[in-house]
């Protein structure tokens, strides 16, 4: 876990010193793999966990898009699922793009419940089909107790 925090870091490193300015479009399709650090295991033990995860992005405008994402610290399908409304502000000339996102999922395995999110992110752009990307956001669940996740990753711009 370490080294690959260490290689996501400096990757990041390199590619804010040498990349040139990218563009954050209308109708924009993206996805994610990421990987994820979360206060609770997935049964909402109060035992941390890592694991993996994906989803996909799109964006209306340069600004309104969704996501769909799911994450889990075990490999087993379905785990679950979430749904966001995203509002992103990108900085000019420095392809970054801070963004904030709400909503809510559904967890089948272990404690089948409804969750509910608030969040933020950050999103680099290292050319104008990929980046990467860190993202903050409590989560509350319906019948577990509440947790923080973080996401770290990369995004693929598919068009």
């Amino acid at each position: 876990m370490k080294k690959g925090c260490l290689l996501l870091c400096g990757v990041a490193a390199l590619a804010i010193t040498t990349s040139r300015a990218v563009s954050f479009d209308a109708n924009e399709f993206t996805g994610d793999l990421f990987g994820f650090y979360g206060s609770r295991t997935k049964g909402g033990a109060d035992k941390s966990a890592f694991g993996y995860g994906g989803g996909l992005n799109y964006f209306l405008t340069q600004n309104w898009g969704a996501k769909a994402d799911t994450y889990a610290d075990a490999f087993e399908v379905p785990y679950n699922i979430n749904f966001s409304g995203i509002f992103r502000y990108p900085l000019d000339e420095r392809n970054l793009a801070p963004y904030a996102l709400g909503g809510f999922g559904r967890q089948w395995e272990h404690a089948a419940q409804w969750t509910f999110h608030l969040g933020a992110g950050l999103e680099y752009r290292l050319t104008d089909k990929n980046g990467i990307f860190t993202e903050f956001r409590g989560v509350f669940p319906d019948q577990t107790k509440e947790y923080l996740l973080i996401q770290f990753g990369l995004r693929f711009r598919f068009w």
